[in-house]
């Protein structure tokens, strides 16, 4: 299930929900990812939902939050 996150949060997301995650903590709302990824918003919807649920972040802005500082933090070798 690991995607090419390597060991942070991210890794334990789908290299799709990894796609979405990233666009929408970049600020992107739902409508704008299903044009960037050539999927419906719907698609969206259901991937963010899992992503907040496997991530255990309630809202976009601790989305953001946690990938700002996961790529801010030394990796680990």
């Amino acid at each position: 299930m690991a995607g090419d996150a390597g060991t942070g949060p991210l890794a334990l997301l789908t290299p799709q929900q990894q796609r979405i995650a990233r666009c929408v903590a970049q600020g992107a709302t739902n409508r704008e990812v299903a044009v960037r990824l050539s999927v419906s918003p719907r698609t969206v919807d259901h991937h963010l939902r899992n992503v907040f649920a496997v991530l255990g972040v309630r809202s976009r802005i601790e989305l953001a939050r946690l990938l700002d500082r996961d790529e801010k933090s030394p990796a680990v070798l």
